[in-house]
Parts: C-alpha cells; sequence; structure tokens
C-alpha cells in the first residue's frame, strides 16, 4: 500500500503535492486510492492532476482546484513553462561526459517504449552527476527533460548504459520495491499573482541511505 501524500501547498484554486512511488497519478477508480482522491480527502474538495507522474515516480505534481484557474495552469504546462528537475538513481558509474542524451522514443508494446533510430519522437535530456557509490555500482544524477516524451529519462538513462535502479520495464526490479526516480523541484508562476514559485520535494525513505553515503563520499 502507498504512502499517503504530502501537502507542499494548499491555496484557492490548486495544490501542489509530493506524490510517493506506488500511487498513480489518476484513474484509480474503486479498485484503489490514486493521488487525486488521497488529495481531495487531505484538502476537503475534489481536484484534479495538471500533470501526472508515473506510478512509480514519486515527487512534485500540481492539481487544480475546480476551474477557477484552469485556463493559466493548462497554459503553464502546454508551453513549457514550467521547469521540472528530476532525481536518478542508476546503475552503474555513469560517464560524466553525458551531459545531454538524444533519442527518438516509440512505443514498442503495450505500456513500453524504446529509444529508435527513425519513426520515433525526438526526445532530449540533460544530466548531471550529484554524486557516486563506487563500491555498490551506483550513480546519484539530475535530470532535466527538454521534451516532454512517456518514459523519457528512464529510457535515456538506459541508452547511457546505467539503467534506473529498480526498473521493472528498462531495468531489474528490486525486492525492496526501491525505484530510482523522483520528480525533485518544479519551479511555475502563481497563477493569479505571475509570482515565481518553487517547491521542492523530499525523496522517498529508501533513497535516505543511498544519498546520505553519497553525501558523504563527496565530502
Amino acid at each position: 500500500m502507498a504512502a499517503l501524500p504530502q501537502i507542499l501547498l494548499d491555496e484557492p484554486g490548486f495544490v501542489v503535492a509530493n506524490k510517493p512511488s506506488g500511487m498513480l497519478s489518476e484513474g484509480g477508480g474503486e479498485r484503489e486510492v490514486d493521488l487525486e482522491r488521497a488529495v481531495s480527502k487531505i484538502v476537503g474538495r475534489q481536484v484534479w492532476c495538471c500533470h501526472r507522474l508515473d506510478r512509480l515516480t514519486s515527487g512534485i505534481v500540481v492539481l487544480r482546484k475546480g476551474k477557477l484557474f484552469l485556463k493559466q495552469l493548462a497554459s503553464q504546462f502546454e508551453s513549457r513553462a514550467v521547469r521540472k528537475e528530476y532525481w536518478l538513481l542508476v546503475e552503474g558509474i555513469w560517464d560524466r561526459r553525458i551531459q545531454k542524451v538524444e533519442s527518438q522514443i516509440a512505443p514498442s508494446g503495450r505500456g513500453v517504449y524504446a529509444n529508435v533510430e527513425s519513426g520515433g519522437k525526438p526526445a532530449a535530456s540533460t544530466f548531471q552527476v550529484l554524486g557516486v557509490d563506487e563500491a555498490s555500482g551506483v550513480s546519484w544524477l539530475r535530470g532535466l527533460l527538454k521534451t516532454g516524451r512517456t518514459h523519457q529519462l528512464r529510457l535515456h538513462a538506459l541508452k547511457s548504459g546505467c539503467p534506473v535502479l529498480g526498473d521493472p520495464l528498462y531495468g531489474d526490479a528490486r525486492a525492496d520495491g526501491l525505484f530510482g526516480l523522483h520528480a525533485r523541484s518544479l519551479r511555475m508562476r502563481h497563477p493569479a499573482s505571475g509570482a515565481a514559485l518553487e517547491f521542492e520535494a523530499e525523496a522517498p525513505e529508501a533513497w535516505r541511505s543511498w544519498i546520505e553515503k553519497m553525501q558523504g563520499l563527496q565530502g
């Protein structure tokens, strides 16, 4: 059972939450509690996602309340005015010379995508190494999306020879359920005032020992 989301901001018209890994953003229906349903219960009114994260990806999601800022929020996301930064834990020692990855991405099965030579949609991501645990063969990265393709960071990590830790589609699932992709920060404009807003979401508890170890190695 997924943990409850953490509310980072609750404003008239919208709310910002830290989604736990394992929870659907939307579409849970009667089968399971998704992020929309969980946040609606916490804030006391119905909310809807302005964008989505994969089930296993944790981190920041913006949800709207009603139609008050529907156009303003939709415009920011559609125009890519919202800046999202991700943290990744990946298998292997990342080559620090790899700072940008580009490919074409296309569906290759139900819910599965692939880097292809032609016929896909162009995708570009940038990466920065934040830490390395050579003993365990794990790297900690910052990832930025220059385009917004499905599973883009997961596929670009795979293309670079370092699949996301615990990725059941493009790597190897872990017995402890850890999944190494987290939407760490988000920058946007307040839909009413236009003031700059920035949010950071704590990584899942399962990440803590990895990050503390790599921070210690960096120090």
